[in-house]
């Protein structure tokens, strides 16, 4: 009794992942959760789909990891049950299909033959000699419809023709390639990765930054470095980007190896890490003159990535906390001064042009702004998806499938060749299980041919 219950178990598990219903079940969800996944921003910080979509959609999307969806464990899941249902599908019908492959046209009779669903004979009076008839007849039926086998049978000689009979195999293509999309798509996934750059002319790197929705920064390595020799951003009239261009430089080891201007449609790739053109931003780069009562002075150089610097002497701590590219036509920038314990400060604003004199504790301090400029950065979006080539290989792979499946049929033909009394017998017959209208009119045409040299004969 436990054997038939594990088997009956058996059964209804394999019935269960080999099922046409869940097969179109898991198609339409996954479709839709793609089209879901392409529609809704991937990869943004949870704070930019609160602020997008409300509460209500946000607690979905963060509960549904829906921000990056094709990572979700409920979209690999559905993924891996997809593949699992195509491969229990594909084993549970290989053997039928192995005997439909494997079946032997010749293991017919004469009347096997005259069951075809198309069908012709003629019986021929044998005014010449039969032999000459029937090699005539051989010639012109392996003429037209190609090469073939041939075997005595019922008294008569049985030949036998077919065409694309490897069509069997084409639903097979079709199910493989979707595994194979779906490895490309893991391999993507997992060994891939989607980062950006942000890089100065003249600067250097070595990894790409990837921020996760959490606002997680992770530094991805590049195995190489990149370099922006310059950068090049023009505008409209009114103010709005016109063109950006990048002109980067590869180096491997330290040396050259690889160098490309990149603009918005026309990327770079090295090693299967291709650089984009993305964006721009702009970053003020200032000097600032400070002069103490004692008549010490220093220089300060303030920018984006160094927006504070200590003046040890004078215990003081100077930063940068906003820019300003045009105040009454000329830049400002406003400044924390305070001492480097950070226990006091007070906040300026400088006018180029204009020199400042501030009290600070006991020191009389001149400040004034010799240098500001806008420096613009590149901006690069970095990604490496080693699973982009399998991915294509599945896609031609599903083509050729559906090509071999919808256009390449299985045809048959059959012609025997007998002796009924004083006349010859001649029965010839087809099978097809695709496009019968074709089919058709090319066993008429060759009907029609052997009526002629019958008539002929």
């Amino acid at each position: 009794m436990k054997s038939n219950k594990s088997s009956q178990d058996g059964n209804i598990v394999i019935r269960f992942f080999s099922s046409v219903r869940l097969a179109i079940f898991l198609f339409i969800v996954l479709a839709i959760t793609s089209i879901i996944g392409t529609i809704l921003p991937q990869g943004e910080s949870l704070q930019f789909y609160l602020e997008n979509y409300g509460p209500f959609w946000f607690k979905v999307i963060r509960t549904l990891h829906l921000y990056d969806t094709y990572h979700a464990w409920w979209y690999l899941s559905l993924m891996a049950l997809f593949s699992v249902n195509l491969i229990v599908c594909t084993i549970k019908r290989l053997p039928y299909t192995l005997r439909l492959f494997r079946k032997d046209g010749l293991n017919l009779s004469k009347e096997d033959v005259l069951r075809r669903p198309f069908k012709n004979s003629w019986l021929v009076p044998q005014r010449t000699n039969p032999v000459d008839i029937k090699k005539e007849l051989k010639g012109l039926f392996y003429e037209m419809a190609g090469k073939g086998r041939s075997k005595n049978v019922d008294g008569g000689e049985l030949h036998f023709i077919e065409k694309g009979k490897w069509n069997y195999w084409g639903v097979y293509l079709i199910h493989v390639s979707v595994l194979v999309i779906f490895a490309g798509a893991i391999i993507g996934s997992f060994m891939g990765f989607k980062g950006r750059v942000m890089l100065l002319e003249g600067e250097i790197t070595d990894h790409a930054i990837k921020t996760d929705a959490h606002g997680n920064i992770k530094k991805i390595p590049l195995g190489f470095q990149v370099k922006c020799e310059k950068f090049v951003v023009n505008f409209y009239p009114n103010g709005a980007p016109k063109l950006f261009k990048s002109d980067l430089v590869i180096l491997n080891n330290g040396k050259e190896v690889l160098k490309k201007s990149i603009l918005v449609n026309d990327p770079l790739t090295y090693q299967g890490v291709t650089f984009y053109q993305s964006s721009y931003q702009s970053v003020p780069d200032v000097k600032i003159k400070v002069v103490s009562s004692d008549g010490m002075q220093k220089i300060v150089h303030l920018s984006a990535f160094r927006d504070r610097e200590t003046w040890k002497e004078k215990g003081l701590l100077i930063g940068m906390m906003k820019f300003l590219p045009k105040v009454h036509g000329a830049p400002a920038v406003r400044l924390y001064i305070g001492d480097i314990g950070g226990r006091d400060g007070d906040a300026i604003w400088l006018l180029s042009g204009h020199e400042r004199e501030e009290k600070f504790g006991d020191l009389n301090l001149k400040l004034s702004l010799l240098e500001a400029q806008e420096r613009y950065m590149t901006g690069l979006q970095v990604k490496k998806d080693p699973g982009v080539f399998v991915v294509w290989l599945g896609c031609f792979m599903m083509v050729a499938g559906f090509a071999i499946v919808f256009w390449v049929g299985h045809n048959r033909f059959w012609l025997w060749l007998g002796e009924d009394g004083k006349k010859l017998n001649v029965i010839l017959a087809g099978q097809t299980n695709k496009n019968k209208v074709h089919f058709e009119k090319e066993f008429k045409k060759l009907s029609h041919e052997i009526q002629k040299r019958i008539g002929e004969a």
